[in-house]
């Protein structure tokens, strides 16, 4: 249950504040043609996450890395055009100037802008919360099992826990809009938006900078810094929205807001008590992000006892595995080192006793990268990521998070693997 609840959160959970910023943002300056084109902007990101997911799980992704470079690279394109759209459209879309025609399209312009930036935030982290259901019953123990239903009640929480909180950044940023505070809400906007952008900068790295392609050791530093501390983005974000919340609580023990009749004068405090409501299920959801990232983390975590690397028999242009190495039921990992030195781990299991049936596979997956599995008290394989159980007689096969699969030839004597194939997926491992 708390694996998933960490992981819904810390994939999705920043993403949704920044939503909630947003939607508070184009509800105050746009009209019901802006609000439509950055709500199309929202569906067009669950859309292209929703097939990018379908893709993967299925397997007919290949370069998948690529997919994920593309997706931050497009993400920081974005956030640049939108910076400078706001430069040159300013006037006409905060409605400063006395040409509607220029005004009109300011909004179209940067509503158009936005709602592509939010699409590609979207794209970027919705898939990894996509494919989760699909991992519930890896242990094949079927929908109705305790261990299922725990699965599933955690994954619904750290949903939960997102749009609780989405929403009640968008209720706060919304009050601060209707109070007057504009400018506050302005630079709400700009700061979670710059802050993300680091964040996507650094995750971009991440996956370039291993490859080479972008050879930096500082940008590499940074970036593996970045991803060792990535809750810290999502603290950014909370403490940003949190000052606001704070600022208009003070704001309201002191406000003297002109009325007419008592009607007004309570509705005038209904805002207040939004935004002092909404405060409370923030200040919730930045305890849940805090835990997640603490707390869970060190409940869910499991002692880890891994299989070593053995050396496989290296013969000319092929590696062999002797199947008295691996006759025993467990899982067995293996390395071979490219010429370049990266390490690329391999796994054989016996899926059935007195059978010649054997699960071989890399020791890695491509929903949890290069994590790879352990065997378990219960001789269980399970990965190292996410603790979901394989299920033997799957290995082997694509689907779920199960190995990479690679080509090899099984006889009475052993398993005998090409060293192309282990050239061929040396990047999904780093050096």
């Amino acid at each position: 249950m708390l694996t998933y609840l960490i992981n819904v959160t810390g994939d999705i959970l920043a993403v949704s504040l920044i939503l909630g910023v947003m939607l508070a943002f184009i509800d105050r300056f746009c009209s019901d043609r802006g609000k439509v084109i950055f709500r199309c902007g929202i569906t067009l990101g669950l859309i292209v996450a929703g097939v990018r997911t379908y893709i993967t799980n299925t397997r007919r992704l290949t370069g998948g890395w690529k997919v994920g470079a593309w997706g931050y690279g497009i993400s920081l394109a974005l956030f640049v055009l939108t910076a400078v759209l706001f430069v040159i459209f300013a006037k006409g879309f905060f409605h400063r100037t006395n040409s509607k025609r220029f005004e009109s399209a300011g909004e179209i312009i940067v509503s158009a802008s936005t709602g592509l930036l939010m699409a590609s935030y979207i794209y970027c982290t919705a898939p990894n919360v996509m494919i989760y259901p699909f991992k519930f019953d890896s242990g094949a123990s079927g929908i109705l099992s305790t261990e299922y239903l725990f699965r599933l009640g955690g994954y619904l929480l750290g949903l939960l826990v997102c749009l609780v909180s989405a929403i009640a950044v968008c209720k706060i940023c919304t009050v601060a809009a209707k109070k007057g505070f504009t400018k506050l809400l302005c630079a709400v906007f700009y700061a979670v938006n710059v802050l993300y952008a680091v964040y996507g900068f650094a995750r971009l790295m991440l996956v370039l900078t291993p490859r080479k392609i972008v050879d930096s050791e500082v940008l590499f530093s940074f970036a593996a810094a970045s991803n060792n501390r990535s809750s810290f983005y999502t603290y950014g974000l909370f403490a940003v929205i949190t000052a606001v919340g704070v600022f208009l609580i003070v704001k309201s023990r002191t406000a003297k807001e002109p009325y007419s009749t008592n009607a007004e004068h309570r509705k005038q405090k209904a805002v207040w008590r939004t935004a002092k409501r909404s405060f409370v299920f923030l200040l919730i959801g930045f305890v849940m992000a805090i835990l997640c990232s603490t707390l869970f983390v060190k409940l869910n975590t499991v002692e880890i006892k891994e299989a070593p690397v053995e050396d496989p028999i290296t013969e000319s242009d092929t590696l062999f595995v002797p199947l008295e190495t691996v006759e025993d039921g467990h899982l067995h990992r293996f390395g071979y080192t490219t010429d370049d030195g990266t390490l690329v781990r391999f796994i054989v299991v016996l899926k059935q006793e007195n059978t010649n049936n054997y699960g071989v596979g890399l020791d890695a997956c491509d929903i949890c990268g290069e994590a790879g599995y352990y065997e378990n008290k219960d001789n269980q394989i399970v990965c190292k990521k996410c603790n979901v159980v394989m299920n033997k007689t799957t290995i082997g096969m694509k689907g779920g998070c199960n190995p990479i699969i690679i080509d090899y030839d099984i006889d009475e004597n052993g398993i005998t693997i090409p060293i192309d194939e282990m050239i061929k997926n040396k990047n999904h491992f780093k050096k």
